[in-house]
């Protein structure tokens, strides 16, 4: 069988690399230079099986009309004469509720614990190979911070849920999540946590690293990586997809992957599918971590709205979110407020500010969380694996290997309904 998989993004990747373990004959089309070069490769590198929770909640609608009009909104929308944006965004508002965002939640985390699973399984098998799987990983839990007691009691009803469901979390007071991350001290002293929530089972790497080594790996196993390929299109006809069009000319295969990021809906539109992806621009923000006194543990800022992790030699902090189209311009006010975010919690970074390198990328977000996973019906053998937000590098191992078994005819891990895009 040969299976044509169109983005070389950590989805798309582990994709490829799963097909290949199953001795599919893989081609990997990537429009950029290599791996992980676009939505994958500044994230703010969490690996958050207990943060798989949607972004829409009841909170949302209210904290969007109190940053309109801020160029430092966490949230900002930029409207267009788009209809898929408005479609969005209207699905978008309806899940705004507590029992939508709780739906999601367990299909989200079954999905994040089996990329728990595939990405031991794929660090065995390097060393089994005498080689290492080396992304900075750094398996110190993740530490949720919030600044008010309201915001602890809503983070501990949600720590009930994932309790239930088998994950382990600790509610902790402010002196407790100094004692897990000392470099919080400054930011306790300020009076500016209430409480936290710590998942020690949660994890940080660099998402660039592991595509491009799983890149690697994925064609030493036999996988053709046509990078700087740019694809034109899908040549479908009698109910099936026969090939890719690209800059190279029509790449034949008797199966097709999207997971194409932001561009899997123009991709798609033409042949009829509607995929309820849209992007959500999101910044980084990478720079040198002072000495003696810069965090191990992976930190979510609850009230800044950012992600903190230590890579190497080196602190990363995201944040943002902009639904306002497919721009990627850089804006320096919106990364600059990730940067002032960072400084503001932690001080101690402040010194190293000039040294600071931003990113921004779009995220390719649906409306209720989740990503689309699965068969293109009625096109027998055009697959999806696309739309997973921010949750590429918690869900994508998983994904990839959820659809590596649905092609190869085999019975998922898990039941792939929640993900399919029959949902919409």
């Amino acid at each position: 069988m040969k299976v044509a998989v169109i983005g070389a993004g950590i989805v798309g990747v582990a994709t490829a690399y799963e097909l290949a373990l199953r001795g599919v004959e893989v081609t990997l089309i990537e429009a950029h230079e290599g791996a992980g070069l676009a939505t994958s490769f500044a994230n703010g590198g969490q690996l958050s099986a207990c943060e798989v929770a949607p972004w829409a909640g009841p909170e949302i609608p209210g904290l969007i009309l109190r940053w309109l009009g801020r160029d430092d909104a966490p949230f900002r929308l930029r409207p267009k004469m788009d209809p898929d944006q408005w479609r969005w965004l209207l699905r978008f508002l309806m899940r705004c509720r507590a029992s939508a965002r709780h739906e999601r939640i367990p299909p989200n985390l079954e999905l994040a614990l089996l990329t728990r699973e595939r990405m031991a399984s794929y660090e065995a098998g390097f060393r089994n190979e005498g080689r290492t799987l080396d992304f900075d990983r750094r398996q110190k839990g993740i530490l949720r911070i919030f600044s008010s007691a309201h915001a602890v009691r809503a983070g501990a009803a949600e720590m009930e849920t994932m309790t239930r469901l088998g994950v382990e979390q600790q509610l902790l007071t402010p002196a407790e999540c100094v004692r897990i991350e000392p470099a919080l001290a400054s930011a306790l002293q300020r009076g500016e946590i209430a409480g936290g929530l710590y998942s020690p089972s949660d994890a940080s790497g660099d998402a660039h690293l592991f595509s491009k080594q799983l890149a690697d790996a994925a064609i030493l196993r036999g996988v053709t990586f046509l990078s700087d390929t740019t694809v034109e299109g899908l040549v479908a006809r009698a109910g099936r997809v026969h090939g890719v069009a690209t800059s190279r000319g029509v790449i034949d295969a008797d199966a097709v992957v999207v997971s194409a990021g932001a561009g899997t809906t123009a991709l798609l539109k033409p042949l009829g599918f509607r995929t309820w992806i849209y992007p959500v621009k999101g910044y980084s923000v990478t720079l040198p971590a002072p000495e003696g006194n810069a965090p191990e543990v992976s930190i979510t800022d609850e009230a800044r709205k950012i992600v903190i992790s230590r890579l190497g030699g080196h602190l990363r902090a995201a944040g943002q979110a902009e639904v306002g189209g497919y721009d990627l311009t850089l804006e320096p006010a919106r990364a600059n407020s990730v940067l002032d975010a960072l400084t503001s919690l932690l001080p101690q970074v402040a010194p190293r500010a000039g040294q600071a390198e931003f990113w921004c990328g779009l995220r390719p977000m649906t409306p209720d969380g989740s990503p689309v996973i699965g068969r293109l019906e009625p096109l027998s053998n055009l697959f999806i694996n696309s739309g997973h937000g921010t949750l590429g590098w918690t869900l994508g191992a998983g994904s990839a290997t959820l659809l590596a078994d649905l092609i190869c005819g085999g019975l998922p891990q898990l039941d792939v309904s929640p993900f399919s895009i029959t949902r919409f």
